[in-house]
């Protein structure tokens, strides 16, 4: 299966591991949304392609856990900025809410924990796929220097020890509907002296391909495949890739229930969890592909007026709004959901 189309949208992840002190990791994580096209308007202003997030996350692990000592976020470049458009409220707002999750355990439970600190109506959508997805690679990797090669142990303070990248391309096919190419690859370091060649730092690296074809008019997936490889450090020979089975998900909708059915199906072992990590990525990037498919939208709202209904829907949903209470800026009583459905703010009431 190839992916052709239009770029639409590109996000990216980026998780790293480094030696801290002793007995404890220092994590890294990034998030980057590249809008490659479109037009939304938004809160009273028009947003163009181009960078809409990008966002950090820090944390400090013990490693007897493993668990949080420390955890912050930074978002430099958000969707919203304060602005009379959207009543002075700002994707930042929240942001210190993760704070709260130090002491944490990075277990079964910590996309649970995560949730309730920082996603929903009083959260940041992003930041929470970030922060889960660093809570989920520390723990893989943490298992792989256990079962592999018995421990994160003899690195120097600053010395990276694992690098996840997670790449996501939406492309609008010539038919209106949505390609996806997901591509994780996953680095393994192993400890080195500072004058070491760059080679003599791999210890494996692990790779996966998921392509998906999502039906916009059902949301439904309407065909995936997958596929692995694995190389070890050094090898003179090229590991062929290994499909993986991701069949149960064709005719899955793809906004609702899909975790769910990812992890009854896909258990959270050190074997599977790099698969559930791309994976719950669908969704998400879904949500961030929509603006960008212009010609979609345009036949979207031609298909309405046709039917006699708005064009331009003031309330939630369509292109011009978000998920209700999918985070801080589009919760129930905010100020954009106030403005998509004409409800005087307080400051319009003063005027």
């Amino acid at each position: 299966m190839l992916v052709r189309g239009a770029p639409a949208h590109t996000r990216a992840l980026d998780v790293a591991l480094y030696q801290a002190e002793p007995g404890r990791l220092a994590a890294r994580g990034l998030i980057l949304d590249l809008r490659k096209r479109g037009l939304v308007p938004m809160a009273g202003d028009l947003q163009a392609a181009g960078v809409i997030h990008r966002m950090s996350v820090d944390a400090q692990i013990e490693l007897d856990g493993p668990r949080l000592h420390s955890i912050r976020a930074e978002q430099p470049d958000v969707a919203f900025e304060p602005s009379p458009g959207t009543g002075g409220e700002c994707c930042r707002d929240p942001v210190r809410r993760i704070e709260a999750l130090a002491g944490a355990a990075l277990d079964e439970g910590f996309a649970r924990r995560l949730g309730a600190a920082i996603g929903g109506p009083l959260g940041c959508s992003h930041v929470l796929t970030l922060a889960q997805l660093l809570g989920s690679t520390t723990r893989s990797a943490l298992e792989a220097e256990r079962d592999a090669w018995g421990g994160p142990t003899g690195r120097r303070p600053g010395e990276r020890l694992f690098d996840r990248s997670l790449s996501i391309d939406g492309l609008e096919s010539p038919d209106g509907g949505l390609q996806l190419a997901l591509q994780l690859a996953d680095l393994h370091l192993a400890p080195a002296p500072p004058e070491a060649e760059p080679l003599e730092r791999l210890r494996r690296q692990h790779e996966i391909r998921v392509q998906a074809t999502v039906d916009l008019t059902a949301m439904k997936l309407v065909r995936i495949v997958a596929s692995e490889r694995v190389d070890a450090a050094r090898s003179v020979e090229e590991t062929p890739w290994q499909a993986l089975d991701v069949g149960f998900l064709e005719g899955h909708n793809v906004l609702a229930g899909l975790a769910r059915t990812l992890f009854e199906t896909l258990a959270p072992t050190p074997a599977q969890r790099p698969l559930l990590d791309v994976l719950l990525n669908l969704a998400p990037s879904v949500i961030q592909c929509m603006p960008a498919l212009t010609n979609y939208w345009q036949r979207w709202r031609a298909a309405r007026a046709e039917s006699g209904a708005d064009p331009q829907p003031r309330g939630n949903g369509g292109p011009m709004g978000g998920m209700l209470d999918s985070c801080y800026m589009w919760r129930r009583e905010g100020a954009l959901q106030r403005r998509l459905t004409a409800t005087p703010s307080p400051t319009d009431a003063a005027d």
